[in-house]
């Protein structure tokens, strides 16, 4: 039978459980306070019903709900599915090892786990979460604490995103990119650099200490006083060379790296290889070179010209009136003789100028080849030529003249190369080029014939092999040359449309390859005028020159002849002329080059005065494209000069003895 207790033991037992639930109000309520305002998220986990029992009011700071919203809800409704399945696994698996006794339930455990907020983003958090036991030690509650970590989560994404984008840069660059250690050992370097420096593999390249790799070692003593100096240089020139010792022209971007307590540790930087585009611009600087020294020695050639054409028109004119017994008229001769001479001076400088006189027919190479060689081989006997003629040689348009002149200059060019006797080897073939085949700026392509000149010379160095087309440009001595031999070949061959290069090596004598654009056209033979006689006539001929001196000289020559002759030295007194006198001039000789109005607008201006004007156009230039259109628009007929009173009669009658009322024939 149980004892009633007294009222002082009943007074003390209710003091005590008033004092308990004191002590309990009092710790509920500190842990309100605390769970109020910690900005961590606190929740409590039944293990039992699946369920959140309790969460703290942080959650709406955090995740956007209410507590209520939340509360007895399954974790489902606020993670993500991954982390859902994440978490569940989880608790599954540490269930089971609590229950093998292989986990103790009350660990600590600390993952990470994506939120979703009630307006549907992904807030990531940091769980910390740990196993409580009820009074009999029955484990059926997890309590948990959340910390956000989404701006971390962010900045490890964006970091790892830098590093890919880096990598992807890295292993992608057409650029090297490196860092070696202060001794010159590669830490890194990237695909491009182990091509660059043309090694196999990236651990080759790194076992290679980069001061063996650079070509000038004063250079690299310069580079390293600067970026020591300044911490970093940017586009430094420098030369390296390859495993292979091929040098090449570099630009390095380089800065020096050190350790956070400011230690020096190396370097790292980029290296651009330059080489090629060197070499591109060198030709390009050659290319501009050679067509404005072209276009200088188009002028000089004309005006050169102008003069000769003086001298040989007062020449002819006084051996026409010298007799063949009298002493000067040998001398007179001789003159005209130097002036011919004179003359093919000046259209070496029109061929180089792309601006000679042309006669071009289609015709097959191979005969004036042969002809060439056998004429040059009888003359030099000490010199060899070998022949390898392609049968079925495509056809070309060419001025056989200047072509002829072309193999005659490399076969001298080559016979100098060989002062001690040699062989010279010619072939031809046919070939199609493709864009930028044989040069940076080749622009036709298509079908070429080739012809290779190939001698065993002394050769020539890179330096020399550059400057080799140069107009004046010789290794001979004084007096020995005048270096316009291979600047005409150049000239010729760029004038038909062609190209030409040369390949040598010293002391391994030279190659050089010509290619002429093929014909569709078949072949012509070339038409020879035997008669050399002077023809008169009596009709009236107009004289346009702004050359005072020319313009008197070509007026007494054709008088000479038997023409009536009038004379202007402008286009537009040449205009003013025609109309007064129009219905009896039968012919023009018109300058092409002349100040205030050209050659071309005269004759424009002519034509429309007459539409059946008849010109012979006169040039110190030759037949350029200028001159060609100005044929192409009926002009009768073209004559350069120089000219002999010979050459000037016949070109006058062939034009005056057609049928007025047939179109002109362009030879």
């Amino acid at each position: 039978m149980t004892k009633n207790p007294t009222p002082d033991q009943m007074h003390q037992q209710l003091e005590f459980l008033e004092s308990r639930i004191d002590a309990l109000e009092d710790r509920d309520r500190k842990f309100r306070l605390i769970t109020e305002h910690m900005p961590d998220l606190i929740w409590f986990y039944s293990i039992k019903e699946m369920c959140l029992t309790y969460i703290s009011p942080s959650v709406e700071l955090l995740l956007g709900f209410t507590p209520n919203e939340v509360m007895n809800t399954p974790f489902r409704y606020i993670l993500t599915p991954d982390s859902y399945d994440f978490a569940m696994d989880y608790l599954r698996t540490e269930l089971d090892r609590i229950r093998d006794g292989k986990s103790n339930p009350e660990k600590v455990h600390t993952f990470e786990i994506a939120y979703i907020s009630k307006q549907g983003d992904t807030i990531w958090a940091e769980i910390t979460a740990v196993g409580y036991k009820n009074k009999q030690g029955r484990f059926r509650e997890i309590i948990g604490v959340s910390r956000d970590i989404t701006q971390r989560k962010r900045a490890e994404e964006a970091l790892i995103q830098s590093e890919e984008r880096y990598r992807t840069l890295f292993e992608t660059s057409m650029d090297a990119i490196y860092i070696t250690a202060t001794s010159g050992r590669f830490i890194e370097a990237n695909p491009a650099a182990v091509h660059l420096f043309g090694f196999g593999t990236r651990e080759e390249l790194l076992q290679t200490p980069i001061q063996s790799l650079y070509l000038d070692p004063d250079e690299r003593k310069s580079f390293q006083k600067d970026i020591e100096k300044n911490g970093f240089v940017k586009d430094y020139p420098l030369k390296f060379r390859q495993k292979d010792e091929t040098p090449m022209d570099c630009l390095i971007t380089s800065t020096i790296w050190k350790s956070e307590d400011g230690i020096e540790m190396g370097y790292r930087g980029i290296i651009r290889d330059i080489t090629e585009q060197n070499r591109l611009k060198a030709q390009l600087l050659q290319a501009q070179k050679m067509e404005a020294v072209g276009t200088l020695a188009g002028g000089i050639a004309h005006n050169f010209n102008n003069i000769l054409m003086t001298i040989q028109g007062n020449t002819s004119l006084m051996l026409m009136k010298t007799d063949p017994e009298h002493p000067h008229f040998q001398k007179l001769q001789t003159v005209e003789q130097y002036i011919e001479y004179g003359s093919e001076l000046s259209n070496q400088l029109l061929g180089f100028a792309r601006s000679g006189a042309s006669e071009m027919r289609v015709t097959n190479l191979n005969r004036l080849i042969t002809s060439s060689s056998r004429m040059f081989s009888r003359s030099k006997k000490e010199i060899s030529i070998q022949t390898d003629i392609c049968e079925n040689l495509w056809p070309v348009l060419v001025d056989l003249g200047q072509m002829e002149q072309v193999f005659m200059n490399l076969f001298v060019n080559s016979w100098q190369a060989m002062p001690h006797g040699g062989k010279i080897y010619v072939r031809t073939g046919n070939i199609h080029l493709t864009p930028r085949q044989i040069a940076p700026f080749q622009d036709r392509h298509g079908r070429f014939v080739k012809i290779s000149l190939t001698d065993t010379g002394i050769g020539m160095d890179e330096e020399i092999r550059q400057k080799v087309f140069d107009p004046f440009f010789t290794t001979k001595k004084h007096g020995e040359g005048t270096g316009l031999g291979l600047s005409t070949v150049y000239g010729i061959i760029k004038q038909h449309g062609g190209y030409v290069t040369v390949y040598s090596e010293k002391g391994k004598g030279a190659t050089f390859n010509i290619y002429l654009p093929a014909s569709e056209r078949r072949t012509e033979e070339r038409q020879r005028i035997s008669d050399q006689i002077p023809i008169a006539g009596n009709e009236t001929i107009l004289v346009i020159d702004d050359e005072q001196i020319i313009k008197e000289t070509g007026q007494i020559m054709l008088e000479e002849l038997g023409y009536t002759v009038l004379t202007a030295e402008s286009g537009a007194e040449a205009e003013k002329i025609y109309i007064e006198n129009q219905g009896r001039i039968d012919l023009v000789v018109l300058d092409m080059i002349m100040p205030d109005m050209s050659g071309s607008d005269t004759f424009d201006r002519l034509k429309r005065i007459n539409p059946s004007v008849r010109a012979l156009l006169s040039s110190g230039y030759g037949l350029n494209d200028q001159a060609a259109a100005i044929l192409e628009r009926g002009c009768n007929g073209f004559i350069q000069k120089p000219f002999n009173l010979t050459e000037l009669s016949r070109k006058i009658r062939e034009i005056l003895d057609e049928p007025a009322n047939e179109p002109s024939r362009q030879e």
